[in-house]
């Protein structure tokens, strides 16, 4: 018997003489002898460590598969709880909010909504909100019968009337006046506002322009002026002043071959960026090509290469008009065809556009010295506003003319013979300088506190201007914006009439109520048309442009 060590279980060993030697290979069969009694062998009947790790294998690939569908569900769970009660994204289908959001039919913009925050606030005015179209208040004006389309769908807009005030709108301002008062006061748009809905009215870097062919948008006046391919444009100011008031020319009613000044910046330029173009190219084969693409737009400049056939399509224009309008595209020697956002097609008819007060005026400047200064004037009708910039570091703003009071302050960045960028602008009474820097204002003043206007007057002149004194003016870009014109229907005897708003330019908005309007209200289909909108429609404010890629920011 083999000896027993402590611990080993007790194994019967038999003995016979066919017992090989220890090591020695077996070479016949071993007789076959009783079973053994006793306890089995440890391990034995158990599969072997192979088939062990396989099935190991197979329940572990099982437990991960089940724990992927466990997470995956609750992501989706969490997404879907998150876009019900939290954040949610939507298309801007449409230009009505150009320029701070981009859209057309087939994708723009996409923005981010956050539905929690009219849980603890009260919209406010200036915010880009989302909301339920108000298919109900639609009905009952019946506007044109297409209510039914959008029962359901989310428009985006700006809400500029709030809960319990009567809003007015009059020359392209809106003016409110709470229930318990009897004057309307005219709102002014914060800074951080007003930034994005700046609308394009001219572009220039000099960089690709002759004289001959600035003075299609500027009348010159006194003095020198300097101008060669690839710029700047150089005032030469000595014991005189040069001034140049911007004055583009456009065909002068029914003779389309004559042209005329204009006596201010109307409210009719284009806003959309992206416009809908057919090319009209001829192929090898002579069939048209016909293809439909996008071209971006400048008011100056609308500019697309055709995909299919590879022609450029680059043409120049004074004023680049909306559909709603019903004003043609004007060249700038008087020759272009009318165009039209998103390919819809415009008749030409007379002009009975109107003209903007509110308007900002860039340049890049460099003042020669000390002694060296440059005006930027902003001009409504008989009167205008003037911001003075002077080498030796002032700035001064003057009121027709006069020193507006608490004014005159230092400026420690202007310095001669280094570029700075001034801005300069007018809007709802308030006149703002920024040099530089795009922050804090160095000159920020309510020059004028106006009553309501009537409602249907209308501004008859406006314009920008800029005049150098003292020594050479280096003007190396110049841009010029306009504020949105809020427009009520009745601007035109003839014009568009909107049911919500009445002959007096008003709406009363009741206490649980809010008015949204689009910023490019000339083809903003809104509350002008359906009426205010219950609070209960509303999805929420929004927060930022996440798509595409080079639009992503935070709307203010």
């Amino acid at each position: 018997m083999a000896k027993k060590k402590r611990g080993d279980k007790p194994v019967p060993v038999r003995e016979t003489a066919h017992t090989p030697a220890a090591g020695a290979a077996k070479t016949g069969p071993v007789p076959a002898g009783p079973e053994p009694k006793g306890p089995s062998p440890k391990g034995a009947g158990k599969p072997g460590p192979a088939k062990a790790d396989a099935a190991a294998g197979k329940k572990s690939l099982w437990k991960s598969g089940a724990d992927l569908v466990v997470l995956l569900a609750g992501a989706v769970l969490v997404a879907l709880a998150i876009k019900a009660y939290a954040f949610d994204v939507y298309l801007i289908p449409s230009g009505s909010m150009e320029t701070v959001l981009h859209g057309r039919p087939d994708g723009g913009d996409r923005i981010l909504c956050s539905k929690l925050s009219y849980r603890w606030r009260q919209p406010e005015r200036w915010e880009i909100a989302v909301f339920e179209f108000p298919y109900e208040s639609a009905r009952r004006n019946d506007f044109y019968n297409i209510s039914a389309q959008y029962e359901g769908q989310n428009f985006v807009k700006r809400i500029v009337g709030l809960p319990g005030e009567t809003l007015a709108i009059a020359r392209g301002d809106i003016w409110t006046r709470p229930e318990s008062e009897r004057e309307y006061r005219r709102v002014v748009k914060p800074d951080s506002v007003q930034r994005g809905m700046w609308q394009k009215v001219y572009r220039e870097n000099f960089s690709d322009i002759a004289l001959t062919e600035l003075e299609q948008f500027w009348k010159i006046i006194g003095g020198e002026t300097a101008l060669v391919r690839g710029g700047p444009l150089v005032l030469r100011a000595g014991d005189e002043t040069v001034r140049m008031d911007y004055r583009p020319v456009v065909p002068a009613g029914e003779r389309r071959d004559v042209m005329v000044e204009l006596p201010g910046i109307p409210d009719r330029y284009v806003l959309e960026q992206p416009v809908q173009f057919r090319c009209p190219n001829v192929l090898e084969d002579g069939q048209p090509c016909g293809h439909v693409y996008v071209r971006s737009v400048e008011t100056h400049n609308i500019v697309g290469r055709c995909p299919r056939c590879g022609a450029l399509n680059n043409e120049t224009a004074v004023i680049f008009y909306h559909r709603r309008s019903g004003l043609p595209g004007v060249g700038r020697y008087g020759v272009s065809p009318t165009h039209a956002p998103q390919g819809e097609d415009v008749g030409p008819r007379q002009a009975d556009y109107h003209f903007v007060p509110d308007l900002r005026i860039v340049a890049g400047v460099v003042l020669e010295n000390d002694a060296t200064g440059i005006a930027f004037t902003i001009r409504d009708e008989n009167r205008y506003v003037q911001a003075v910039v002077s080498g030796d570091g002032r700035a001064e703003l003057r009121v027709n003319g006069a020193p507006a009071e608490a004014t005159r302050r230092h400026l420690a960045p202007v310095v001669p013979g280094r570029r700075h960028r001034v801005e300069f602008y007018l809007v709802d009474g308030a006149a703002r300088l920024f040099i530089d820097s795009t922050a804090d204002p160095v000159l920020d003043e309510q020059v004028w506190d106006d009553r309501r206007p009537a409602p249907r007057s209308l501004p008859r002149a406006s314009g920008v201007s800029l005049v150098a004194a003292g020594g050479d003016v280096r003007v190396e870009s110049v841009a010029i914006d306009r504020d949105i014109f809020y427009y009520s229907g009745w601007e035109q005897d003839r014009g568009e009439r909107f049911p919500q708003v009445g002959p007096s330019g008003e709406v009363f908005i009741s206490q649980n109520a809010f008015f949204p309007m689009g910023d490019h209200t000339v083809s903003s289909f809104d509350a002008r048309s359906w009426g205010p909108v219950n609070l209960g429609l509303l999805r929420g404010p929004a927060l930022a442009i996440w798509w595409p890629p080079e639009r992503i920011q935070r709307i203010q």
